[in-house]
């Protein structure tokens, strides 16, 4: 993929296609990052005789092996491109996807979710960077509608999926999954085969103290609190608790499933809508952040506030995750304010911290929400665990406290209005 193929940043039909299906894999990585354990928790929970903590380790072991990839992956995509780096981890993808459906032990399974987790993280940051070589001057819109494809990803791996499991059982529906994103990289190979490709860039180190430099600019550790944080505190309740949440409030598999199918919904179409109304108000970053933390408070106080007024409804639950949905997926304006405020040389370092921090929140709190629910007694009805209300108390009281961290971040952070801010920010 030569820059002789991208005159006047229009890219030929071909490579335009191997484009879509890069989005392709990403759809297929986004949809791995929900079906488990959030789809299944309580079918998981019974086929392994597992408490609360090992299937939310799960998901969180997926979690922290994509956070921590990304620091890596952000450097050979650098050096290698995201077209080799995306070839190499989509073979990972694959595999990973396909040994989680015939796992015989917990411990099979947290390996196999790990190595889904490895080729998921090069999906991401290697399709945002070839999004920016190919469409820099609609960045921010044209990773809005990347964004889209992943979050049809995540939908599909909520209500279709929940179906999928009640219909054949939760191994067969994994190997339903894992043939169609096998599927999705043959045809992803097949396209690479045709194209030629970009030259190694020898110059491009493997460097780790440029992820020193990002941290020393005040800007980026407010855009990674005021970013990741919102981001990260939602995807845990999305794709490790959420579902199960709803459930032991009194709401069916069915009825949990369309909500969080919903709340995917919400962020594809956030992810076209954000980046939208920021370039309506002047290319504004900045509202749009503030939005993202406030939103993502007052989602969990509204929780917490029913949990502890003692009249927890689950469609309240269900309006406050709606907010919530909406407060944390502005990726594509977070990622435009990285590249605004970073030089061209180091944003995508920047980019890697970022997508590291937001994922590794994810993890730690998926992860701990299991042994913080553990604390309190649970009842067991018919070999399922169900959680009371001061469980879930505990928890989201947490999540509020984070989330107001995120707020007074937002309140610090300088406007960029879609210019580079990088020589006069500190």
């Amino acid at each position: 993929m030569n820059e002789k193929r991208i005159k006047g940043n229009k890219p030929g039909k071909r490579l335009f296609m191997f484009w879509l299906c890069a989005v392709g894999l990403y759809f297929v990585a986004n949809l791995q990052k929900v079906v488990m354990p959030g789809a299944m928790f309580n079918e998981l929970q019974e086929h392994f005789s597992a408490t609360a903590g090992n299937i939310t380790g799960i998901g969180a072991v997926f979690m922290y092996t994509y956070a921590a990839s990304q620091l890596l992956i952000g450097l050979l995509v650098d050096r290698f491109s995201g077209v080799r780096i995306m070839a190499w981890g989509g073979f990972v993808l694959c595999s990973g996807a396909l040994l989680s459906a015939v796992a015989s032990s917990l411990w099979i399974l947290y390996i196999a979710r790990l190595m889904v987790g490895v080729g998921a993280a090069s999906i991401y940051l290697s399709i945002t960077k070839e999004t920016s070589r190919l469409y820099p001057d609609s960045f921010a819109l044209m990773l809005g509608f990347v964004m889209v494809g992943g979050y049809l990803g995540g939908v599909t791996g909520n209500t279709p999926f929940i179906f999928a499991v009640q219909s054949m059982g939760w191994q067969q529906a994994l190997l339903l999954v894992g043939g169609i994103a096998t599927l999705v990289y043959f045809i992803y190979i097949g396209l690479k085969s045709t194209l030629p490709m970009p030259e190694v860039v020898q110059t491009a180190k493997f460097n780790f103290r440029r992820f020193l430099e990002v941290l020393q600019v005040r800007q980026n550790i407010r855009i990674l609190i005021c970013g990741s944080f919102p981001f990260g505190l939602y995807f845990a309740v999305q794709s490790i608790f959420g579902k199960k949440f709803l459930e032991d409030s009194g709401m069916s598999s069915e009825s949990a499933g369309l909500v969080l199918t919903a709340l995917m919904i919400i962020g594809a179409a956030n992810s076209v809508l954000a980046p939208s109304l920021s370039r309506m108000m002047g290319n504004r970053r900045r509202p749009l952040m503030l939005f993202s933390g406030v939103g993502t408070a007052a989602a969990f106080l509204l929780i917490v506030g029913s949990l502890l007024s003692g009249g927890h409804s689950p469609w309240l639950a269900s309006g406050a995750f709606v907010l919530l949905a909406f407060a944390g997926n502005i990726s594509p304006v977070v990622v435009a304010l990285v590249r605004e405020s970073n030089r061209s040389d180091i944003w995508g370092a920047m980019l890697s911290v970022y997508t590291f921090v937001a994922y590794i929140v994810t993890a730690v709190i998926g992860h701990s929400t299991g042994w913080i629910m553990e604390l309190f007694p649970s009842q067991v009805i018919d070999g399922v665990h169900v959680y009371g209300n001061i469980s879930y108390l505990a928890v989201f009281a947490v999540l509020l406290f984070l989330s107001l961290f995120a707020v007074y971040s937002g309140f610090q952070l300088k406007e960029s209005n879609g210019k580079d801010i990088s020589n006069i920010i500190r």
